[in-house]
């Protein structure tokens, strides 16, 4: 009686994880779009790297490491995730689906936070604001490209059956 009542809390936590990470995609796209376009509007216009390109930064910054944290949190209590693994690879492995969600998702998201990060960091470091503008349009850029790549968009009610 007490493990079904310590599962039912378990999967409804787990089921508010996963709609909050969900919701949040779409602040962090918007995020990231957001300061995308202003480097690339800075590098074009050879404009000056300014206290709006710090803020758009870090709002992108916080956005990705709190959806980090968060997938990271739902891939070790996930039923899905926790099911393919006790299957073994060589099952979870010839599945598309279960590779997504075990394998692919995080591995992929993980280095674009990683290119995030590192491209916000270089960016700070420069002197030159042309160089800063350059390294955060680069960086941010490829970090999106990776998540847009692995977003599993079939789950959302907007986007199903694109995959």
């Amino acid at each position: 009686m007490l493990y079904n009542c310590i599962n039912k809390e378990t999967d409804m936590a787990y089921n508010y994880l996963l709609l909050i990470h969900s919701w949040l995609r779409w602040a962090f796209l918007i995020a990231a779009l957001y300061a995308i376009v202003r480097s690339l509007n800075g590098k074009l216009g050879n404009k000056p790297f300014t206290k709006d390109d710090i803020t758009a930064a870090k709002i992108l910054i916080a956005l990705t490491h709190t959806m980090l944290l968060l997938g990271l949190i739902l891939w070790f209590v996930s039923p899905n995730v926790q099911n393919a693994l006790a299957q073994g690879a060589g099952v979870f492995m010839k599945n598309k689906d279960m590779r997504l969600i075990v394998l692919e998702h995080p591995l992929t998201n993980v280095i674009a936070v990683a290119l995030i990060q590192i491209g916000r960091i270089k960016s700070k470091k420069a002197y030159e604001d042309a160089v800063k503008h350059n390294r955060s349009l680069i960086y941010y850029g490829l970090g999106l490209l990776l998540i847009l790549s692995r977003i599993p968009w079939g789950t959302s009610p907007l986007f199903r059956g694109m995959e």
